[in-house]
């Protein structure tokens, strides 16, 4: 059990050191953080409203860029103005009015080929909620 610990933590410092030294998209491989499964889904994740990733699979970056303004970045193997995302609310952080609404073009919103971009918000504006996208 020890050992597992040690390992945990080699991992957390490892990541907090690559987050500090590249920047705000470079949080490495968050495709394995969580170990989401999705047979035959190329990308998929749970992200809060902060935006920080539940889980995922496929998707090396999420960034919060404003107010209900998410930029998902997948990995380097897929185009996103090539996919069809889809996204939906998560039950736990989601007002009954709330909305959602993905654009596979991010580079248009997020700067990148590999970006989908979600937006979400309510009928008064935009507003931090949790979601879950995929990419099938």
């Amino acid at each position: 059990m020890p050992r597992i610990k040690k390992t945990a933590m080699a991992i957390a410092v490892t990541l907090t050191a690559c987050t500090g030294t590249l920047g705000a998209f470079a949080v490495p491989a968050l495709a394995d953080l969580g170990g989401a499964s999705g047979p035959g889904v190329r990308a998929a994740a749970v992200v809060n409203a902060d935006g920080t990733v539940v889980r995922s699979k496929g998707v090396t970056a999420v960034r919060k860029i404003a107010t209900g303004q998410y930029c998902i970045r997948l990995d380097s193997d897929v185009n996103a103005a090539n996919t069809v995302p889809v996204a939906t609310t998560r039950w736990v952080s989601a007002p009954w009015d709330s909305s959602i609404f993905v654009r596979p073009d991010g580079a248009a919103s997020c700067g990148d080929s590999r970006d989908v971009f979600v937006g979400t918000g309510t009928p008064s504006g935009a507003r931090d909620i949790g979601f879950h996208v995929i990419v099938p």
